[in-house]
């Protein structure tokens, strides 16, 4: 075999290596990129000690590629406190650059500052925090991508709710 056949075959080779080992198992393609904001709330039911409501959120794929989620875990803060948090087991498409709405059921475990804020009169809004991990499942492997966004909401909606 001449010289720089030889040569050309041994780098061919290490970059198949070299390939194989970068690529791993899976698809080798970065998921991330993906907020969730908060849009809207709306009450669903009041009780003595539990209290739940309804809250629109807004998914925004970044991503050149469409994502499948097979669902979700929210932790929702208010003016820099904790107040609830959801699940979702609702799986939900996302196209390649795209953005859709979900409404999902929230329970106020903090009743109490929610009251508080819808109280104050002279605010309308308040600022919000929503810490998600987003569920994916390719094949046999399950996935988790952790992302976090804030913004301000108005409350006036759950007026009802906190009577």
């Amino acid at each position: 075999m001449p010289p720089r056949l030889f040569l050309r075959t041994g780098w061919l080779l290490a970059g198949l290596i070299t390939l194989l080992f970068t690529s791993g198992c899976g698809s080798g393609y970065n998921l991330g990129n993906i907020t969730v904001n908060l849009v809207n709330f709306m009450p669903a039911s009041a009780a003595l000690l539990e209290s739940s409501g309804v809250m629109t959120l807004r998914y925004t794929n970044e991503n050149t590629i469409p994502i499948g989620l097979s669902g979700s875990t929210h932790k929702i803060f208010l003016n820099g406190s904790y107040v609830g948090k959801t699940v979702s087991k609702q799986p939900l498409g996302l196209a390649a650059l795209s953005t859709i709405t979900q409404d999902v059921t929230v329970n106020f475990e903090n009743l109490a500052l929610v009251k508080q804020l819808v109280a104050m009169r002279d605010q309308q809004t308040a600022s919000y925090r929503v810490d998600s991990i987003l569920y994916l499942t390719s094949g046999e492997e399950n996935l988790s991508i952790k992302t976090s966004s804030t913004g301000s909401v108005d409350l006036r909606a759950l007026a009802p709710l906190m009577r």
